[in-house]
């Protein structure tokens, strides 16, 4: 993945110090102001499937405990300080809590499944000591399982009823429960990293740290943000915070708001016809030259292009 050079993130920074403070790791809300999980309607977690044209998902946390399993295509997920590159019938668990990105770098179709914190923490008393490995168990029939319990989430959540209250709406609720609670006692029984494995690398106060930064930058990515605000906020100097953010991140503070802004930025382009100048303008990027420089590296093409593709790539699907 290509990363823009350390400029300027677009928007001019402020000298302002309009962060919030550092919170400890119990102070962390139960949701990450970036990615908020809201269960669907008559069941206890979110679970859909979505076409991704290759747009960068900057890195980002939850307390639910999220599952992809890559249908077509590809996606790379960053994963605390490890890359994953995912191909078709690959899955991966994100730990709650776990700083991630993802990006697809072709047309990709994938099926998420996201379990709220406080479901797990209810069927699962000792949840906040385990951690679950990244991806498969290494058996290829435990593995197979697994893929085939998530298709059959997703095909059971797909069929219409689960909020209107009917006998019929009852049974597929309660075969939807019954299907997520043989994923989550597989999750447990074969995907359990070892105690000796669950150490993490980041300390409770560096996650604290990482979170309330990219937090107030996912929240305020159209404003001008401020380095030295940030820094601040969780009580480093600016030089020092700017080594720790690129030690444990792998880009620099800049380049993060910047990717901020470019993913936000390239959503509307593939979703909107609206003009490049005022997508550019409402999402705070005004370095108009560092834009096209990170889309081209990106994708290897103007934006005018990249809308066709899509376009086209979309329209391929649906007839398919």
């Amino acid at each position: 993945m290509k990363h823009a050079s350390d400029a300027p993130a677009g928007a001019p920074f402020s000298g302002r110090n309009d962060f919030p403070r550092v919170r400890s790791a119990e102070q962390l809300p139960r949701e990450s102001i970036h990615e908020t999980v809201t269960v669907d309607p008559g069941i206890p977690v979110r679970c859909f499937t979505y076409e991704d044209a290759g747009i960068l998902v900057p890195a980002h946390w939850h307390h639910s405990l999220e599952i992809l399993l890559i249908e077509s295509g590809g996606m790379t997920v960053s994963l605390n300080d490890a890359r994953l590159s995912l191909h078709a019938q690959d899955f991966v668990l994100i730990n709650s809590g776990d700083l991630h990105s993802t990006n697809c770098p072709e047309h990709s179709r994938v099926r998420v499944l996201q379990i709220p914190y406080p479901f797990l923490k209810q069927n699962i008393p000792e949840y906040d000591r385990l951690r679950f490995r990244s991806g498969p168990c290494g058996a290829p029939g435990t593995d197979a399982a697994f893929r085939h319990l998530l298709r059959s989430l997703q095909g059971c959540r797909e069929t219409d009823g689960f909020s209107a209250p009917s006998i019929s709406s009852s049974a597929r609720s309660l075969h939807f429960k019954s299907l997520l609670y043989e994923l989550l006692s597989l999750c447990v029984s074969s995907y359990l990293l070892p105690e000796a494995e669950r150490e993490q690398s980041l300390s409770d106060t560096e996650r604290a740290r990482l979170i309330t930064v990219t937090d107030y930058v996912n929240a305020h990515y159209s404003e001008p943000v401020s380095l030295r605000g940030a820094a601040a906020a969780v009580a480093l100097n600016p030089e020092y915070f700017c080594r720790f953010f690129k030690k444990n991140m792998g880009i620099t503070f800049l380049e993060y708001v910047s990717q901020v802004r470019f993913s936000h930025v390239c959503q509307d382009i593939l979703h909107t016809d609206q003009s490049v100048t005022d997508i550019l303008s409402r999402h705070g990027f005004t370095n108009y030259k560092l834009f096209r420089r990170m889309f081209r590296e990106t994708y290897g093409c103007t934006p005018s292009a990249k809308r066709r593709e899509a376009a086209s790539a979309a329209s391929g699907h649906e007839r398919g």
